[in-house]
């Protein structure tokens, strides 16, 4: 008996570990295609034919091994169309090796059973360890049922083998597949880290070598070039392989300036300094610092830059070097409107949320303290708008962050859709909050705004099995309206809203209201 057991498991534990790694790709999705649940649940169907052969027999027609495990497994992977088929095949499969009588009939009756009560726990239950309780729960009591139909009271001594072998072989399953699941995870995190690696450094040598008309130098603590970008050699006339490993501050600078400018700082500081520290004084608190120097080429030709130095630090605040960009001032105009152009970018980006891409939680404090100053001005109407996904958690839960992820940005794309013609700003608030601010929109004009955004996010038809609202994602809204006036700010505005928000989640989610006094 222990070896046919024994057999049983290892198969149970070869077939998990070969199914976690098959459907690995699809951890990540939250929706997969019907097909693929259906031969999910005919391979673990002929899989728990497979146990069969290796049960321990109790009697002529009574047999017990982990087939139960595999219905099991097959509802966890595939939902109930697999779970379904699952105990379809082994309801088939004991018919055909035991023939039709009552224990076989019974027998293929239960698993049948356990495949539909298995397929709707893991519909319903996002949790992982409650639904694998509960499904386990579900065949110890459907198996230990029809024991006691097929043998009376006589039933016991099996059911107390059966009981022990579901139970255990349930529980190391659910822990195997948690852990290859977590495996996987952390494979697909080592995946993404390594190609974010390669994309940053690829962007770094595509910066370093693109920027000619910059000289970029990364030092180490004590002066020594690490690195020299084709705009350092361009700009002093050094090839990079005789620049690195050379102790640059100093070696290229005018011998008169450098000197004159040393004899100042160690009056100042009133001891000796090196040479280092005439460029490096500057640098406190992690703070860059900007210089004008006149340098000279190989060749003798002297010429102007302006150099911006900065210390480079790792997180423990351990100096790694200095990073030093020069521009030669020649060229200064160019360089000029060349940097002001990157910082709009930056700024542009600083605004905008990285996820999504509506406007970030800065820009919306901004653009709501200016409206708020303009309708002040005119005595016009001003409506703040906020939405929230309803059971959130429950849809990260259930399709994990990535899947979460997704579900953000097209809620955003939907938001945008519906306010992006109007007079306004649509931005994430925080978390699964968004919020909308309307310039010149009374209450109901934005009452009819609010229900417009929570009927185009219910067309999406987003899948979300862990809601308790809908089988889609839908959104609860609530919207304020006022005119500026004394005594009210716009953080009260917005809190308005959010009570109007709350009313609507009070209300059964998945609704617009609109705030009313004294609310």
């Amino acid at each position: 008996m222990f070896q046919l057991f024994t057999a049983n498991l290892a198969l149970l534990t070869a077939f998990m570990f070969l199914s976690s790694r098959l459907l690995r790709n699809y951890e990540r999705k939250p929706l997969m295609p019907v097909k693929l649940r259906l031969v999910i649940g005919g391979v673990h169907g002929l899989f728990g034919i497979l146990l069969m052969f290796f049960s321990v027999r109790i009697d002529g027609s009574t047999i017990l091994d982990f087939r139960q495990i595999a219905i099991i497994a097959a509802a966890h992977f595939g939902g109930i169309y697999a779970s379904a088929v699952t105990g379809l095949i082994i309801a088939a499969g004991r018919i055909a090796m035991f023939g039709v009588n009552q224990s076989s009939l019974t027998a293929a009756t239960t698993a049948m059973l356990l495949g539909l009560i298995s397929g709707i726990i893991a519909a319903r239950v996002t949790d992982y360890w409650k639904k694998w309780l509960l499904s386990i729960a579900a065949g110890i009591g459907i198996i230990t049922s029809s024991l006691f139909f097929l043998l009376g009271w006589q039933s016991w001594k099996v059911n107390l083998y059966f009981v022990a072998i579901i139970l255990s072989g349930g529980l190391f399953v659910a822990y195997l597949i948690r852990y290859l699941s977590d495996a996987n995870r952390l494979v697909y995190q080592l995946e993404e880290s390594e190609a974010n690696y390669r994309r940053s450094y690829t962007l770094q040598e595509a910066i370093f070598r693109s920027a000619t008309g910059v000289a970029i130098i990364f030092t180490d603590p004590a002066g020594i070039a690490k690195v020299f970008n084709p705009g350092a050699e361009r700009m002093f006339g050094i090839r990079a392989d005789e620049a690195i490993g050379r102790q640059i501050p100093g070696t290229m600078v005018d011998p008169a300036e450098f000197a004159l400018r040393k004899e100042e700082l160690q009056r100042q500081l009133g001891r000796p300094v090196k040479d280092l520290e005439v460029f490096v004084a500057g640098l406190s608190e992690g703070k860059g610092h900007e210089q004008e120097w006149t340098f000279v080429r190989r060749d003798g030709d002297r010429f102007h830059i302006h150099l911006m130095l900065s210390e480079v630090r790792e997180q423990e605040d351990r100096l790694l070097g200095y990073l030093a960009m020069i521009v030669d001032r020649t060229e200064s105009k160019r360089a000029e409107e060349t940097m002001m152009q990157a910082n709009r970018m930056l700024e542009q980006l600083s605004r905008r949320d990285g996820l999504t891409g509506v406007a970030n939680r800065r820009a919306f404090d901004e653009f709501l303290d200016a409206a708020w100053a303009k309708a002040a001005m005119y005595s016009h109407s001003l409506s703040v708008i906020m939405l929230d996904i309803d059971c959130f958690k429950a849809y990260n839960d259930t399709y994990g962050h990535q899947g979460g992820d997704a579900c953000l940005k097209q809620v955003a794309g939907a938001l945008q859709r519906v306010v992006g013609s109007m007079d306004g700003l649509a931005a994430r608030y925080g978390g699964e909050e968004f919020v909308v601010v309307l310039t010149a929109c009374g209450r109901l004009q934005a009452a009819s705004v609010a229900e417009s955004i929570r009927r185009e996010v219910e067309t999406l038809r987003i899948r979300h099995i862990g809601s308790s609202v809908s089988e889609y994602v839908t959104v609860s809204v609530g919207a304020a309206s006022s005119i500026p006036y004394a005594g009210l700010s716009p953080l009260e505005l917005v809190g308005m809203a959010d009570k109007a928000l709350y009313r609507a989640k009070q209300e059964g989610r998945n609704r617009s209201e609109s705030y009313q006094p004294g609310s």
